[in-house]
């Protein structure tokens, strides 16, 4: 299921190389099998690992290979679609305040694993600049501003000269910086996640597709081709992945196709006539565009990918630059030379869910393009639940499994319908 290889990204140039993660060989027991080392998965391995729990992560291919190492690395602490009163709906109130406060401290968790464990990721935290440009969206964007001082995280308004000051164009309205956030190398961060989660103890185990998952009367027993294990609770952390693990999941959300696309260096004095301060910029609501400069120099942004606009290099880099071009005419000839594709998870209600759709059989669906920082922080979520022994601590309502109708055909909806529309839009606005 993923479209090109991990190679041809930046982030596979950039990272450290993996270390070796043996296939699993023969039966053994542990306490928690997390399957899938992707950012949840392995902040889970990890925080399991440091509260002296026994942890096995199983991984069909290598820590970061499928939607974590393919990331676009922003790290904003905000959801995308969604403002945080609206979570309501959803969990009820304590749990959408626990949720949010999640989400809210999330970018911040991430730096500070950075930190912790010396993860060599090309890391900056210097915050997250969302802009839009229209009088409903600018409403919209105040409301997240507001919905998130009162309940104690720093977000800065900007509207007017304070605006230009941080993004070098009158085509927007207003906007709001996350101090918190940043970006980083996605893959270098799951390998380092994935060393820092052996160094406290968790066994990781590369090439080790699961092919089945069993209820037994003292736990579950997982197995792979050449092994299996037995233990008490089991994580699944596949996220943008199907394999048919248990029922109902590959039914619970929709897939949907990514791209990431970087340029050779660009010089400094270039940057600062799109970016006066270094941010990970978006146009959030409207949603056209999104970039950061990493600390060689290097843009990258990336996008979704439709079925009647199959992307390759030149494409994504014309389209791109048409749509640059009009705000920050000092990028509209840059020349791109990485291009690569993964996937990620949507949901329908756009905000990630944790669910119990066994007794210690634990999910999380629907990151939904917050990756980093939320699958981050979800992962050490549920590694607290299940430290804890009293699942009154998730900050999830855990409950069944969502069920998404024809997820298939939502699919097709998307990749034919609903890009080509946003590609369209970029041409004429």
């Amino acid at each position: 299921m993923i479209p090109t290889p991990l190679e041809g990204s930046l982030w596979q140039a950039l990272a450290p190389p993996p270390e070796d993660n043996p296939p699993l060989d023969g039966e053994a027991t542990t306490d928690v099998v997390v399957v899938g080392a992707g950012f949840c998965g392995l902040s889970c391995a990890l925080h399991l690992a440091e509260k002296g729990i026994a942890v096995t992560v199983l991984e069909a291919e290598e820590p970061g290979f499928g939607a974590s190492g393919r990331n676009n690395g922003q790290c904003t602490p905000d959801w995308t679609y969604r403002l945080p009163d609206e979570l309501e709906r959803w969990f009820g109130p304590e749990h959408a305040e626990r949720v949010n406060a999640l989400q809210g401290k999330a970018a911040d968790l991430v730096f500070s694993l950075i930190r912790a464990h010396q993860i060599s990721c090309d890391a900056v935290q210097c915050g997250t600049l969302n802009v839009v440009r229209r009088p409903e969206s600018a409403r919209m964007l105040a409301a997240k501003h507001a919905q998130w001082t009162r309940r104690g995280f720093k977000v800065a308004w900007l509207e007017g000269a304070d605006l230009r000051d941080h993004v070098a164009s009158d085509r927007y309205r207003a906007g709001v910086v996350y101090p918190d956030g940043g970006h980083l190398n996605p893959l270098g961060y799951a390998r380092g996640l994935a060393r820092a989660a052996r160094n406290a103890g968790a066994r990781i185990h590369g090439r080790s597709r699961v092919t089945s998952l069993a209820r037994e009367a003292d736990g579950w027993r997982v197995s792979t081709a050449r092994g299996g294990l037995r233990a008490r609770a089991v994580v699944l952390a596949t996220n943008a992945h199907r394999g048919g693990l248990w029922p109902g999941r590959d039914e619970a959300f929709y897939l949907v196709r990514a791209f990431g696309l970087t340029s050779q260096p660009v010089p400094a004095d270039v940057r600062r006539q799109a970016l006066p301060i270094d941010h990970a910029f978006a146009e959030t609501i409207e949603g056209e565009l999104f970039f950061f400069f990493d600390p060689s120099g290097h843009l990258v942004t990336g996008g979704g990918v439709g079925l009647l606009t199959n992307d390759t290099l030149e494409r994504a880099a014309a389209r791109f630059r048409r749509v640059v071009g009009r705000v920050f005419p000092a990028l509209a000839d840059l020349t791109f030379d990485r291009y690569w594709q993964g996937w990620l998870d949507m949901v329908p209600r756009k905000v990630v869910g944790v669910f119990e759709p066994a007794p210690d059989l634990y999910a999380a669906l629907g990151f939904s393009g917050r990756g980093v920082p939320t699958a981050t922080a979800v992962g050490r979520d549920i590694a607290l639940t299940i430290a804890s022994g009293d699942k009154r601590t998730s900050s999830f309502p855990l409950g069944p499994l969502p069920r998404v109708r024809t997820p298939r055909l939502g699919e097709f909806l998307i990749e034919s319908m609903v890009m080509p529309y946003h590609d369209l839009m970029s041409r004429v606005r």
